[in-house]
């Protein structure tokens, strides 16, 4: 055991000039390009289609290791006759992360999605949001009271939607995070 050691020290001796001798080469790959979405961006989504129930404003879709892996949303959930539409969803592949920026609601997460209905592959929300399927509603799971900058992470595969919305609507930016590169690029991503 002992000469072993000798040797592999000798060897690492010996060689040291000659590794020190050759080129050196970048140990860090090139830097990917950021993407940035702006406050100014984010204000504009809010203030587009201000009516209705439900609007979901992609801004980007990050592009990682030349494939997008990351999207950026804003969502807008809003009363309609001063009732929560219903709202019960879960997504097979992407984990979401919601982070409040107006309003408040009650969002379950968790429990069981009832009359799961899987959205058609050529459906185009898929991609944008991931293979996923709608519910009427869900049974069981946690409600948490949600409001301005809770930040909420949504894994894959956990139903999830808001049973109660407080305020007249609820407004949060939302990052999907997709390892299986599903989500599509955007034209006008950044």
């Amino acid at each position: 055991m002992q000469t072993n050691r000798i040797c592999l020290v000798a060897i690492l001796l010996l060689a040291g000039p000659a590794f020190a001798q050759m080129p050196q080469q970048a140990t860090e790959p090139a830097s990917p390009h950021a993407t940035a979405v702006s406050a100014t961006e984010i204000k504009a989504a809010v203030a587009r289609n201000p009516a209705g129930a439900f609007s979901d404003n992609v801004l980007a879709v990050a592009a990682i290791d030349a494939s997008p892996n990351v999207g950026v949303a804003v969502v807008r959930r809003s009363q309609v006759n001063g009732q929560t539409p219903p709202d019960a969803i879960v997504h097979d592949a992407v984990t979401e992360v919601y982070q409040i920026i107006e309003g408040r609601g009650i969002l379950v997460t968790g429990g069981t999605l009832q009359s799961a209905v899987p959205l058609a592959a050529d459906n185009p929300v898929v991609g944008e949001i991931g293979p996923s399927s709608v519910g009427k509603s869900i049974v069981g799971g946690t409600r948490q009271p949600v409001g301005p900058g809770d930040i909420v992470v949504i894994p894959p595969h956990t139903p999830h939607g808001f049973v109660e919305i407080s305020t007249k609507r609820i407004v949060y930016t939302l990052i999907r995070i997709d390892p299986q590169k599903l989500l599509k690029p955007l034209a006008n991503s950044h």
